[in-house]
């Protein structure tokens, strides 16, 4: 799945680019689903936000985890090494010093497993209510001190928040600063990262960024999920950029991958291809694709890729018949 062509940079492309063109595709926070019931916490949990992301409190959040953390760990070693020099070790005394100590490492690693346990809810209620989610990420937030992973796949969920809530802006300045930072045992969420990034940048219209992003994708190894979601996006890509005759490229395997697609972006993916086609002349084949947007989209699914926020110009080919 991964031997598609690289994409063109924009910077070769002279002919300006087609802001109003947007397409659905999935968002890499779909692929997480949780067991929970959203609901109930979704009614529980009051009307919280999180202040607009800045890499300085992204930073600072960090910073105060690893220096509460590293004095904790400065604290046992330092009392443990008391007691084995004082030979406290087997006394009374020293024995419920020793266990104070292993209750409060484990006290203070106990708050990050516990946030990781809730990450799994916050992340279904993501999908369908994303105001409540941000309320109860705002509260995960201000724990401290947590791993750093957690604190990273925290700030992960809040760049798919403000994903849903179309402040892409903010999403993408999020991916943007998860990706410079080591992930840890969640690097598993990098590809997810790049494709929310690169999704972003196109929604704000940031071409050279999201040409970076995608440059980045090809050098990673997708599932099958992953890689229809980076199709969709390079198609997109590449018809905001006018490189139609790179749209247009192994069209018949491009079309055989989207029917792995649910209905709706199958057909926006051949909306996509139809205005390429249509562009470069191609009028058998973009009335072919155009026809086969109408049989894989419903009326409202049509009208929606002309309109509203995920809107794309499609330029189809005269149709007589309608």
């Amino acid at each position: 799945m991964n031997h598609q062509q690289p994409p063109n940079n924009p910077i070769d492309n002279n002919d300006p680019p087609d802001s109003s063109s947007n397409i659905p595709p999935d968002s890499p926070d779909d692929q997480s689903q949780s067991a929970d019931d959203p609901n109930t916490q979704a009614n529980q949990t009051p009307n919280v936000t999180i202040p607009p992301f800045t890499s300085e409190r992204f930073h600072n959040d960090l910073w105060i985890d690893s220096a509460l953390r590293g004095s904790a760990i400065v604290l046992v070693v330092l009392a443990a090494g008391y007691l084995i020099v004082r030979d406290l070790t087997s006394t009374p005394a020293g024995l419920v010093a020793i266990m104070l100590l292993a209750f409060g490492w484990i006290a203070i690693n106990s708050i990050s497993a516990t946030l990781w346990r809730a990450m799994p809810a916050i992340t279904a209620m993501i999908g369908h209510n994303p105001d409540a989610a941000e309320a109860l990420l705002a509260q995960q937030l201000k724990r401290r001190p947590l791993v750093r992973w957690v604190r990273l796949m925290l700030y992960h969920r809040l760049a798919s928040i403000r994903h849903r809530q179309h402040r892409f802006h903010e999403s993408a300045d999020i991916c943007q600063a998860l990706l410079t930072q080591s992930l840890g045992p969640a690097r598993n969420q990098r590809n997810p990262l790049l494709l929310m990034l690169f999704e972003a940048r196109l929604h704000t219209g940031q071409l050279p960024g999201a040409y970076i992003a995608l440059l980045q994708l090809h050098a990673q190894p997708l599932t099958l999920v992953e890689s229809l979601q980076r199709l969709t996006l390079q198609t997109r890509y590449e018809v905001l950029a006018g490189h139609d005759h790179a749209a247009l490229a192994g069209v018949r395997q491009k079309l055989l991958l989207a029917e792995l697609m649910p209905a709706e972006h199958c057909g926006a993916m051949h909306a996509m291809l139809t205005t390429s086609a249509t562009r470069t002349g191609q009028h058998e084949l973009a009335d072919w694709l155009w026809r086969r947007t109408k049989l894989l989209c419903s009326p409202a699914q049509l009208k929606k890729l002309f309109a509203g926020p995920f809107a794309i110009a499609v330029v189809a080919p005269p149709d007589p018949h309608g």
